[in-house]
């Protein structure tokens, strides 16, 4: 029975390790853009309409680009078929025009409200489906999101044959006379351009969007959050409370179905308390808020000190409970029956286990946060229902409660545990304010120090070494419990290479980058070979990821992008970027990769949560 019972919390485990981790915020071009396709027919000939609006303070690039521009042009473009021919480029409003002087490029961009328009001839007699690709940049003042691609559908109506007529049609050109974009030959279209106004009742909300980056985005939540529901069923605050509630709904109901119907109405209330706590943490997290949460350093000291509090709870030294009056008052409301009383047993249960699933709740809604949007409620949506699964299923199966591994010291064990990991990613919220700040107090080397530590402590624990305020008597280990230790012993002596520079993937994210450091070129800064590299490197460079000499400030990168006469790499990244570093060091690095950036171009890292002011003399409002 106890390597079953390991077995499980070690397939477990892993769910668990990433609950707290810090993703950085994420923009989609999708959100910044609406759009809305029609078509306009006269007989064999058609029009594709694409309105579109950005939002305030965004804008994309002109359809019609001059030759040898670097702008990424919006593109309406019909899939080829026999069912039609497309006549001419697109039709599109005299876009806004400026000259980028740190580019040295011209711009031609729309923003607000405007429409585009593709011409067909149709060629076929029967009513036919329109597939095409509509494609954008879209940017603000300060940077760009990467392009978007998707597709559209229009339902077309065929024409009589007699009208199909093949015939050369004139054609729209485009033209650049004195830095203006212009179109010939298009007196016949006429153009709305509507300005942005505070009123947006004019943007169509059914617009067509790509979801998907947003799903994988829930599913990554809701499968964190369930696993952290699984772990939290093996913690004793929980764990005893299944064949106890189990039993009283089995004994108390008059019959089998309906001891299943109230433990399914004890599964639902559990999960409705629980998502509502996620609504209400959705409804006040605004985007200013998760953006401080992210790259906030008051934040991300805030949230240190919170997961040190939940890991030294978990691990012994005081039990984290709610005021006793809330548990008499919910306990007392039980008592009246039917649907109100199952729905304050299930209270009960969440207020008398909060010590064990507080930490991990909050664990969840720290993540959530970070994200905002539905994840707070995705999240606890996850919990609760793998919270919930057990009673549901053990009162429609009692049989099953036979195979339940009994409560015993295995389950202090789980807690202890979790109470170690808590503790070691609460460093990643204190190694973010450093960053941040550019402290330099928290670097790699006492990072990595920090953890070396603590799953060292875990792994003496795990043997039998040390023992915690609530451990009973260890005579014999389980064979899960010593495969856990080892497994632990392990990662230790795998951290231990990272104080003398090797890169450490599996982790990679977590620590802070090799730059970051007391030794930012490891071994090779010892023999001098680092402080060789760091001589002939261009002045205003700074050692990046790679070993790479990289620019902070843009104008001094393009300028010598343009001496060097190699292309300028602009790099949007952050100091508390998870995803940045995993790029930094996992792709970077691969062969071929990593001589064109070192080699081939000219790299200008831009930090998206540098706190540190510009000179007055270049603020802008």
């Amino acid at each position: 029975m106890n390597l079953y019972k390991n077995r499980l919390l070690l397939s477990l485990i892993a769910a668990f390790a990433f609950v707290i981790n810090v993703s950085a915020q994420v923009e989609y071009p999708e959100d910044k853009v609406n759009w809305k396709f029609s078509i306009e027919q006269n007989g064999c000939e058609a029009t594709i309409i694409a309105k579109i609006t950005c939002i305030e303070h965004w804008h994309v690039y002109a359809a019609n680009l001059p030759e040898g521009s670097f702008l990424l042009p919006t593109e309406v473009e019909p899939d080829k078929s026999p069912n039609y021919k497309v006549v001419g480029k697109v039709i599109e409003p005299k876009p806004d025009f400026f000259h980028d002087e740190a580019a040295d490029e011209d711009i031609y961009q729309h923003s607000a409200s405007f429409t585009l328009k593709r011409k067909i001839k149709i060629l076929s007699e029967k009513d036919f489906t329109l597939k095409g690709r509509f494609s954008f940049q879209t940017c603000d003042e300060s940077h760009c999101l990467p392009p978007f691609d998707t597709e559209f559908t229009l339902k077309v109506k065929g024409c009589a044959k007699e009208t199909i007529v093949e015939e050369s049609v004139d054609t729209e050109t485009v033209m650049v006379e004195d830095d203006t974009l212009s179109l010939t030959d298009t007196s016949h279209v006429t153009e709305n351009v509507v300005k942005q106004t505070k009123d947006d009742s004019h943007i169509d909300k059914n617009y067509s969007t790509t979801d998907k980056e947003e799903d994988k985005s829930l599913w990554g939540i809701f499968l964190l959050a369930f696993g952290s529901g699984l772990l939290a069923l093996l913690t004793p605050c929980v764990f005893p409370m299944i064949p106890m509630t189990v039993s009283f709904f089995t004994k108390q109901s008059k019959n089998k179905a309906q001891g299943i119907k109230n433990a399914f109405m004890y599964g639902v209330s559990i999960i409705l308390i629980y998502v509502v706590l996620g609504s209400v943490v959705a409804s006040v997290v605004s985007p200013d808020t998760i953006n401080e949460v992210a790259t906030g350093v008051g934040m991300n000291i805030f949230f240190f000190i919170l997961l040190v509090f939940f890991a030294i709870s978990f691990m012994g030294a005081f039990e984290l409970t709610l005021p006793s009056s809330w548990v008499n008052k919910a306990d007392k409301a039980s008592d009246r029956g039917g649907l109100v009383g199952i729905f304050f047993m299930a209270l009960v249960l969440a207020l008398v286990s909060f010590s064990c699933t507080g930490p991990i709740v909050g664990g969840i809604l720290v993540k959530s946060a970070t994200v905002g949007g539905l994840e707070p409620i995705i999240g606890m949506f996850g919990f609760s229902l793998a919270l919930a699964l057990p009673f549901t299923l053990f009162a429609a199966f009692p049989g099953w409660m036979n195979s339940l591994p009994k409560s015993g010291g295995w389950l202090t064990t789980v807690k202890v545990f979790l109470g170690f990991l808590e503790l070691a990613f609460a460093f990643k919220f204190l190694s973010n304010a450093d960053l941040v700040a550019q402290s330099h107090y928290l670097e790699r080397e006492l990072f990595l120090a920090i953890w070396i530590g603590v799953f060292s402590v875990l792994a003496l624990y795990l043997f039998g070494f040390i023992r915690l305020p609530h451990d009973g008597p260890t005579e014999n280990l389980s064979v899960g419990r010593v495969l856990l230790g080892i497994t632990t012993l392990i990662f230790v002596i795998y951290l231990i290479p990272g104080l003398w520079g090797a890169p450490l993937k599996i982790i990679s994210g977590f620590p802070p980058p090799m730059s970051y450091s007391e030794s930012p070129q490891g071994l090779a800064s010892n023999n001098g070979a680092g402080s060789s590299a760091a001589e002939h490197a261009p002045e205003g460079t700074h050692l990046g990821a790679q070993g790479i000499y990289l620019f902070h400030d843009l104008d001094q990168g393009l300028a010598y992008a343009k001496k060097a006469g190699k292309p300028a790499f602009l790099d949007f990244t952050g100091w508390a970027c998870v995803n940045c570093r995993k790029m930094e060091e996992n792709v970077w690095g691969e062969p071929g990769v990593i001589d064109i950036m070192k080699n081939d171009v000219v790299i200008i890292s831009l930090y998206v949560d540098e706190k540190a002011e510009l000179p007055v003399e270049e603020q802008v409002e």
